[in-house]
């Protein structure tokens, strides 16, 4: 699907005294050089003795194509602190990179016994990155409708079963990618990511809310104001 988003990652593991930091670290601003990517990069402990370092962009920006991602990480961790440890003397390996397919951007995610989950489907969330949450849930729900479908006694009835699957992900997900594939394709204009960072950031009770909304965090039931105004425009927004 040409008209959902992709983007593309790029991580290194470090040696760093950063390894058992309490929290992960993001940084929602991104330069290159004089311009403003829409993407983040980020600190994640793992707690081994290393940090996994990366950054990820949207293919939103006109700059997308033009980006030397391997080259970006190494300028972003240069600007570092040196004891941080962000450098070549202890890079545990090389830098690696992939892209992250979107907001169900490959479909159908059922048709003729296959079904495709994950990656596979275009499931990484496009406000933030995060595909391990939805390739589990996928994958743990196609194995439900497998046998469920299996369980039928005629080739028809096994077959609406199985269509049953790409209908319930759109049911569970499809309102919340939609305001993500909305919201990424906003911020691919550098105008917009300027003012977003220059008037958000500093504000806490926006910076919950926006929290809240770009991890999926929401309670679907008993939550707090922010919770039902996100649950809500889910709602209100047309499946992906």
């Amino acid at each position: 699907r040409e008209d959902r988003p992709m983007g593309v990652a790029v991580r290194r593991y470090f040696q760093t005294p950063r390894h058992d930091d309490e929290y992960m670290e993001a940084w929602l601003e991104l330069w290159d050089g004089q311009r403003l990517l829409p993407g983040y990069g980020w600190v994640f402990p793992v707690g081994d003795g290393t940090s996994n370092v990366g950054l990820g962009l949207l293919n939103t920006s006109k700059a997308f194509q033009n980006v030397d991602y391997r080259g970006m990480l190494k300028g972003w961790c240069s600007q570092m602190p040196e004891e941080w440890q962000f450098d070549e003397d202890h890079a545990t390996g090389p830098i690696r990179g992939a892209a992250l397919p979107m907001g169900f951007n490959r479909q159908p995610h059922y048709t003729r016994g296959m079904l495709l989950v994950g990656d596979a489907g275009g499931m990484i969330n496009p406000f933030n990155g995060e595909g391990i949450d939805y390739a589990l849930e996928s994958g743990h729900l196609a194995a439900e409708v497998m046998v469920q479908a299996l369980a039928r006694r005629t080739p028809a009835q096994r077959e609406r079963t199985l269509y049953e699957y790409p209908r319930i992900l759109k049911d569970e997900h499809g309102g919340y990618f939609t305001l993500a594939r909305l919201f990424v394709q906003a911020i691919g204009d550098p105008r917009v990511m300027k003012f977003l960072t220059a008037h958000g950031l500093p504000h806490p009770t926006l910076m919950r809310f926006t929290l809240k909304l770009l991890a999926n965090l929401t309670d679907r039931r008993g939550g707090d104001a922010m919770d039902r105004v996100i649950n809500a425009m889910q709602k209100v927004a047309p499946a992906a």
